[in-house]
């Protein structure tokens, strides 16, 4: 059986829904944050979980060097947003502080780059090994093969085929901290248009190809919250002319994802960079070995990582209908996420300790096997998430509600 990696961008809408909650929760926490102002006594404090997080990023560099490269661009993030905050500390030590932490992450990036360039008989693709990947192991289970007539699909798009993808994202949350209903956080809708380019195919099917953030914006909403609206536009701001080059197998999986931000960019645009990428590894439908027709079923179970937090999915896709390049399927989706910390959510002066998260969600995909990305799907979901959060030296129970729709489309 292929042990791989899932989703189209029709598939990839829980994904995507997963990065872009994660950016909503960032935003909300900040939030809470202007509510309740840390003191600045606590700026010592916060320095020293800066330093814990570079301390865990130096004990993962004998390891995976992705996993040392996302903790110390966590740590990047955390004291950019330490110094926004507490400005005049100690200057010298946060220059130090950043120095070494772009070299860290510029030589980790070297590593990789070389490791893709080169991969050793140490680390061999097979068909029923699961795929590494910054979140996790992935596996892909076949239920049902569906009725005949059956056939095995696989992308063979050509080389200097184009398309433009564009993403829409609606959300609407609740918020109640401790025993107190806050009123609902209203959002305005968000859009991020991308261009990708098929440069190469390779005799067995690998595909690679160029991508490129054209436009990102935040529509207009008298309703929505000011506050909110602002930092998200300040964020997906981020995006624009972040490029990448990418390899995919044409059974849908990414094999490797390399992104090029401009010249200067700051430690969120790397962060949102980071996010897109870790979305890129699971953008593709993940196509079986076998040959399957009308009804066809298949379960992906992985671990996903997003923004510290890990979360335990399970997606199971249903074929409605193949014929010749063209593949239409809806899909369900379960989340969970058991007890943990959340490591700088967004707010140097802000912890969480997660209690628990549930996500399920449905969603449906049109594909053509002729091109490297779906031609259209949307997606809905709901999730819902208990935690702990320290503000201003107080600690509050929060539980928020979350539910996002998404709406894909490539020309």
């Amino acid at each position: 059986m292929n042990q791989s990696r899932n989703e189209s961008p029709k598939m990839q809408s829980p994904v995507h829904q997963k990065r872009f909650s994660a950016l909503i929760f960032i935003l909300i926490l900040a939030l809470l944050a202007a509510a309740n102002p840390v003191r600045a006594d606590e700026a010592d404090d916060q320095y020293l979980d800066i330093l814990s997080l570079i301390e865990a990023a130096d004990a993962l560099t004998n390891g995976p060097p992705a996993a040392a490269l996302a903790k110390y661009r966590e740590a990047q993030t955390a004291l950019y947003n330490f110094q926004q905050t507490y400005p005049k500390w100690n200057a010298k030590a946060i220059a130090f502080r950043d120095r070494y932490l772009g070299e860290k992450t510029d030589a980790l990036k070297e590593k990789i780059k070389l490791a893709a360039a080169h991969p050793t008989d140490a680390q061999p693709e097979t068909k029923t090994a699961a795929a590494a990947s910054p979140s996790g192991a992935e596996q892909i289970k076949l239920l049902d093969a569906g009725a005949e007539p059956r056939a095995v699909l696989r992308l063979h798009p050509k080389v200097g085929a184009k398309q433009t993808l564009n993403i829409l994202l609606k959300m609407g949350m609740d918020i109640k901290m401790a025993e107190m209903q806050s009123p609902a956080v209203k959002m305005p809708r968000m859009s991020v248009t991308m261009d990708f380019t098929v440069k190469d195919v390779s005799p067995d099917g690998d595909i690679t190809y160029d991508m490129l953030t054209t436009g990102t914006s935040v529509a207009d909403d008298p309703e929505a919250t000011p506050m909110v609206a602002a930092a998200m536009k300040t964020s997906l701001d981020g995006l624009k002319g972040v490029s990448g080059t990418g390899r995919m197998s044409n059974h849908g999986l990414t094999k490797t994802m390399e992104m090029k931000l401009q010249p200067g960019a700051s430690p969120q645009a790397r962060q949102m960079a980071d996010n897109m990428k870790e979305s890129m590894y699971g953008s593709s439908m993940l196509l079986p070995d076998e040959a399957v027709g009308p009804g066809a079923k298949w379960e992906v179970k992985q671990k996903r990582v997003s923004q510290g937090l890990t979360i335990d999915e399970t997606a199971t896709y249903e074929l409605v209908s193949a014929e010749n390049d063209r593949v239409t399927a809806k899909s369900t989706t379960v989340q969970h996420a058991a007890n943990q910390k959340i490591p700088n959510p967004a707010m140097p002066g802000m912890k969480a300790d997660l209690d628990k998260m549930d996500g399920s969600g449905t969603g449906t995909f049109l594909l053509d096997l002729s091109q490297l990305l779906p031609r259209e799907s949307t997606a809905d979901m709901h999730s819902e998430m208990s935690m702990g959060m320290s503000v201003g030296g107080q600690k509050q129970p929060m539980d928020m509600k979350m539910d996002v729709s998404v709406h894909m489309e490539a020309k």
